[in-house]
């Protein structure tokens, strides 16, 4: 499978120096944690555990915006922090040792909320949820585990590439579908582009 990760140049420079890039909890926003935690949990179950016990996933993009699209354009904003200076990775890696995701999709996973089948089963549930005093907007995670375990139940969708349901889930030509993976290693490189982020 061919993936394209965008990277900073220190991540570059290490990748280079070792022969091998990990990402390490360091290098993870705190208000990402929750959702980053529940990725490293698929992961496991999914492909493989890690290999690092502090290890965190390398992100990537088998559809940056499209199918067509594919490859990252960087031209566009928010690869990395504005202004600076990134690596576009191109890389070759064996199916099995990546986790594929909806990217779109993925924001339901980011900020805590339920992922429906449909719209009105999505207000079905936040008015079940409402009955309770409850809210997934503003209470995270919810303090019931009952709740708290539907809504990380949802999150499954993410990985069914194939499902495309109106107003929620793009059909898969036209998904955003990004990639995690444990370690990304030098020899699996097919080449690079350097870039300073707008």
């Amino acid at each position: 499978m061919i993936l394209w990760t965008i990277q900073t140049e220190d991540a570059w420079s290490e990748l280079q120096a070792r022969g091998v890039l990990r990402v390490m909890r360091q290098h993870v926003e705190k208000d990402f944690l929750l959702a980053y935690q529940w990725m490293i949990e698929q992961m496991e179950r999914r492909i493989a555990p890690r290999v690092q016990r502090n290890q965190f996933p390398i992100w990537a993009w088998r559809h940056w915006e499209n199918e067509v699209r594919a490859k990252p354009d960087l031209r566009s904003s928010g690869h990395i922090p504005r202004g600076e200076k990134g690596v576009r990775i191109e890389f070759e890696i064996p199916d099995g040792l990546v986790l594929l995701s909806d990217f779109d999709l993925w924001h339901y996973v980011l900020n805590y909320w339920y992922l429906p089948q449909s719209e009105s089963e999505g207000e079905k549930f936040e008015a079940e949820l409402e009955a309770h005093g409850l809210s997934f907007f503003t209470q995270k995670p919810l303090p019931d585990p009952e709740f708290h375990n539907r809504i990380v139940e949802s999150w499954d969708r993410i990985f069914d590439l194939h499902w495309a349901e109106d107003d929620l889930a793009l059909p898969l030509s036209r998904k955003s579908i990004q990639a995690t993976l444990w370690e990304l290693k030098e020899d699996q490189i097919r080449g690079c582009k350097y870039f300073k982020s707008r």
